[in-house]
């Protein structure tokens, strides 16, 4: 049986989310003719919104306890301008996430969130450790990917060669050359 209807998911679940599960915005207001601070609902526009099918287990909320599980259900995960998220399953809310972490985003981007048991995963920030190497890296690895790409394009390989014995040495595992398939270029030129 289908149990996906997009249009309903995605519009019921940006409704609720505007109208009371995302958390307030501050605005600046005048009272008694003194600026102060007042909370208003956050807007469609200050929103970002995804919909993707997931295939779900388990206890969902609005489903009917008689249907077929695992189901494919519409998902749809919106983040407001306070940089909370709200996950929704067809059209009810599974969980809200007030501070959501990098695995929360990476979750997202591969269209698989976590079950409603498991959401305290996404709380929070990542450790310092977690959060320095991911932003030295990913700035570095990009710099080489673009320099690589606009440069010898035809080098790639090479450099995913490197960057696999690198990461070899943080597991603690040995790489040699052969069993990464890493072959010197006919010049025997190594990266700058």
């Amino acid at each position: 049986m289908f149990h996906r209807h997009p249009i309903r998911s995605l519009s019921r679940a940006l409704q609720q989310a505007l109208e009371q599960d995302l958390l307030s915005v501050e605005a600046p207001a005048v009272a008694e003719g003194r600026p102060s601070i007042a909370t208003r609902r956050p807007r469609e526009q200050e929103c970002d919104t995804v919909l993707f099918g997931q295939v779900w287990s388990g206890d969902l909320p609005g489903l009917r306890n008689d249907a077929p599980l695992p189901v494919e259900l519409d998902t749809v995960v919106v983040v407001g301008p306070a940089q909370d998220a709200c996950v929704y399953v067809s059209t009810e809310l599974c969980y809200h996430v007030i501070h959501p972490n990098r695995r929360f985003y990476l979750d997202v981007a591969a269209h698989s969130m976590a079950p409603k048991a498991q959401a305290k995963a996404y709380e929070d920030r990542d450790d310092a450790v977690t959060e320095a190497v991911d932003i030295e890296v990913e700035a570095m690895l990009a710099r080489l990917h673009a320099q690589v790409q606009a440069g010898e394009p035809q080098r790639a390989s090479l450099v995913a060669s490197y960057l696999r014995r690198c990461a070899a040495r943080f597991e603690g595992r040995t790489c040699s050359p052969t069993s990464e398939r890493w072959a010197p270029a006919p010049t025997d030129e190594r990266l700058h």
